[in-house]
């Protein structure tokens, strides 16, 4: 609500929710930013994503000056695909402030994008993965086939972290889920953009040393402690967030209040040093 003082988010809070009932949510979703969780999945099979939290940026409000920064030869190309304006101006500021990148093209959906991209093709494009899986997912294979060597990867907006395991389902090979700040988003593939060789294959041998050396400096021995230290009730609790149970449907499963079940919760970050259910999930599901 863009500020500590509770009076003034109350106020804040009144006047969005006030927007919201008079002129509706897509009003007020293009006056008022708020803050969203996008990940971007470098991999499907496994699952390997990276993910962090903006704030949309709404018409009128966008920031025009880039902060200062070493230049990074060659500097690849980023198209986007996404259909909500305020998200497409988030996601466009941030992928101009990853080492080696820069967005040029936007668009709304997968018709336009695929009548440009036959004439002049990014190095990379992005692609909202709800427009991927609409009737337009044709045109995304008749992109790949025009296109066959342009590095295309889907993401997701998300308006809670802990939507991000639950989006995702039929996945046997694992999952591999980090959340990085906004200027190390694109943490993966930053070795590539200083390559000439910015090719699919290329990409996702980056992306696969990049995950693998996350758990080359983890220590299993500690992980097995942290999963031992905790209590019943609390392995419990964790194995309902695995099948993507709500508070409440947990407080009904175990026969404990919702409180009960947010202390709970609050006790398993603690011990898995993690910040979120996805997080937590994850941690459990790598046991």
């Amino acid at each position: 609500l863009g500020s500590d003082d509770e009076n003034r988010a109350a106020t804040k809070a009144l006047e969005i929710y006030s927007h919201v009932v008079q002129r509706g949510w897509e009003a007020a979703r293009q006056r008022f930013a708020r803050e969203i969780t996008v990940a971007i999945f470098w991999g499907l099979s496994p699952v390997a994503c990276t993910y962090t939290t903006m704030f949309t940026l709404v018409r009128g409000l966008i920031p025009g000056r880039r902060p200062r920064r070493k230049p990074v030869v060659p500097c690849q190309t980023v198209a986007v695909i996404e259909a909500e304006e305020e998200v497409k101006n988030a996601l466009v500021f941030w992928i101009d402030r990853q080492p080696g990148f820069r967005c040029i093209r936007t668009f709304t959906n997968v018709n336009d994008a695929l009548h440009s991209l036959q004439r002049v093709a990014p190095a990379m494009v992005l692609i909202n993965r709800n427009l991927a899986d609409l009737a337009g997912g044709q045109r995304l294979d008749t992109l790949k086939s025009l296109r066959p060597n342009l590095p295309l990867f889907s993401f997701g907006v998300y308006e809670e972290s802990d939507w991000i395991f639950h989006s995702i389902t039929g996945v046997s090979a694992g999952y591999y889920l980090r959340r990085r700040p906004p200027l190390d988003w694109f943490d993966p593939i930053v070795e590539a953009a200083r390559e000439s060789n910015f090719t699919p294959q290329n990409l996702a041998r980056h992306i696969r040393k990049y995950f693998q050396g996350l758990f080359e400096v983890s220590r299993p021995a500690d992980d097995a402690q942290e999963m031992a230290n905790l209590t019943r009730r609390e392995r419990e609790i964790l194995v309902c967030l695995s099948k993507g149970y709500t508070d409440k449907e947990i407080a009904d499963a175990l026969k404990i209040s919702v409180w009960t079940v947010h202390g709970h919760v609050k006790n398993v970050f603690d011990k898995l040093g993690v910040h979120s259910r996805t997080e937590a999930v994850v941690k459990y599901l790598q046991k």
